[in-house]
């Protein structure tokens, strides 16, 4: 598991290695350009050049990689230069014309300063000049962007900061419409090409680059299937907000971080963190994503403590998207003190904050019901941790599947009933799951935490089998061990 943590945006940053679970190759770590030479030529041009391990391109002509490549997942940061204009154009053959007459470019441009709107179809993010931006998703000038490009049997779709902006089919009705009214109708082999190099283009601007790393895709395989799960994690708080998942300047939470790296390790996921909900939390962001993450606090009508989510939305999210096959909730922690004023929400996550009498510095032994359960198996049958535990209104012991509470007869503080910790439901086709652990950073960094959140993911993903069966019996039951448990307390100790 993580044994350290990065500061750094989320999605902006990979590691510059290359990883046996996905298949990525790394073109460029920050001290090397082998894996590249100029386009038409046997070497890097001299005006591209490495500088605190950033790929600087300021004129020279285009580089292309060294290899050829099919069908493949590309990513890569970038920034550029006021008034810049680059490109990465893929399936490029080396002819006597440019990079850009064979490959499709994906384009890098200052918007502003060339006066186009962030979704023209030659904006940042575009396919060129014919599938303009669905989403403004461009940094400001000067700033870091992550792209992303997926090309799979036709399919290509292109990514900005977390968000895809262009999804086109190659040499379907609808891409040669396009093509044969744009100026490429007379470019022979234009986008043609069923393998060739990833280019980076010289446009006469300097243009920065850095983790780029590329992966080949399966044959035959759709690029849904063959990619990373996508999570966006909700860290927005109307009322109060954790340490876990404050933010410092120009870093991530430390929630945040270790969410990221984890996905990365793991290969299991790419995670998306926003706090920006008015304008990232929309059915165009989430309809990108297989699992929505909730570390958050507030209320939906309380406007002094408003999680500002409008209602539509979240009847969307939970009435429509999250009923879907393959999609997924994961609630932490104060996810439970969400939208206490809005049912729908809870009746999703299962109960609602009522009090946390076991405050961030008590220690509690919690008791595992599911050993076999994805999320729930990293922690064997029982275990002590420090944390602050919540209880519960609105807990609907017939709706969920408990995993873990706290076991009140081996806990120093007893109250009279049970505490869940970790729960899991069916939704629809969907799938939900709440982890009240997570306020401390410590707990975050707990290797068996993100073991936890892992097997939690793809349980929710449908990638593990685990049981969601309600099991209200376990509530039944620990009600009864927990007042019996409270009747036996040292009146001394009831009394503190």
């Amino acid at each position: 598991m993580i044994r350290h943590a990065f500061a750094t945006l989320c999605v902006l940053v990979f590691f510059a290695t290359t990883s046996s679970a996905d298949e990525w190759t790394t073109l460029f770590d920050g001290t090397s350009t082998d894996a590249w030479r100029g386009y038409n030529k046997a070497a890097m041009p001299d005006k591209w050049s490495i500088e605190e391990g950033v790929l600087v391109g300021s004129g020279g002509g285009d580089i292309i990689t060294k290899e050829k490549y099919t069908d493949f997942e590309l990513e890569l940061d970038w920034k550029i230069a006021p008034g810049g204009n680059s490109g990465i154009m893929y399936r490029v053959l080396e002819t006597k014309g440019p990079s850009y007459q064979t490959g499709p470019e994906y384009q890098l441009l200052d918007n502003e300063s060339h006066k186009l709107e962030a979704t023209a179809d030659t904006a940042t993010g575009s396919l060129y000049a014919l599938y303009p931006p669905t989403v403004d998703a461009a940094k400001p000038v000067g700033e870091w962007n992550t792209t992303r490009i997926v090309s799979n049997d036709g399919h290509v779709e292109h990514w900005l900061n977390g968000k895809k902006v262009v999804d086109a089919e190659l040499g379907s009705d609808d891409w040669n419409k396009r093509v044969a009214a744009s100026k490429f109708a007379n470019w022979k082999g234009f986008g043609e090409a069923k393998e060739g190099h990833i280019a980076l283009q010289d446009h006469g601007s300097k243009v920065y680059f850095k983790n780029i790393r590329i992966r080949p895709l399966k044959a035959d395989s759709s690029a849904q299937a063959d990619r990373p799960l996508r999570v966006l994690m909700v860290t927005r708080s109307g009322g109060f907000q954790h340490s876990s998942i404050a933010r410092k300047t120009g870093e991530l939470s430390h929630a945040e971080k270790i969410m990221t790296e984890l996905g990365i390790e793991s290969g299991l996921f790419r995670v998306t963190c926003t706090k920006d909900v008015e304008t990232e939390f929309t059915p165009e962001v989430i309809e990108n994503f297989d699992i929505v993450m909730f570390y958050t606090t507030g209320k939906m009508y309380d406007e002094s403590k408003k999680l500002p989510i409008s209602e539509a939305t979240m009847n969307w999210f939970l009435g429509t998207w999250l009923k879907q096959p393959g999609h997924g909730f994961i609630g932490v922690h104060s996810a439970a003190d969400t939208f206490e004023d809005y049912e729908p929400y809870w009746d999703v996550i299962g109960g609602t904050f009522d009090g946390h009498p076991w405050s961030a510095g008590s220690t509690v032994a919690i008791k595992v019901h599911d050993q076999d359960h994805p999320a729930s198996k990293p922690w064997g049958s029982e275990f002590a941790i420090q944390d602050e535990i919540y209880q519960f209104k609105h807990w609907q012991p017939e709706k969920v599947r408990v995993l873990m509470s706290l076991d009140m007869e081996k806990t120093e503080l007893k109250k009279p009933y049970h505490v869940p910790i970790l729960w899991v439901k069916e939704y629809g086709d969907g799938r939900a799951m709440h982890m009240s652990l997570g306020h401390r950073e410590e707990v975050w960094s707990n290797p068996k935490y993100q073991e936890s959140l892992l097997g939690g993911i793809r349980w929710l993903a449908g990638l593990a089998d685990g049981d969601a069966t309600p099991n209200p019996e376990v509530d039944a039951a620990e009600n009864n061990k927990a007042k019996a448990a409270t009747v036996k307390e040292p009146a001394s100790r009831k009394a503190a």
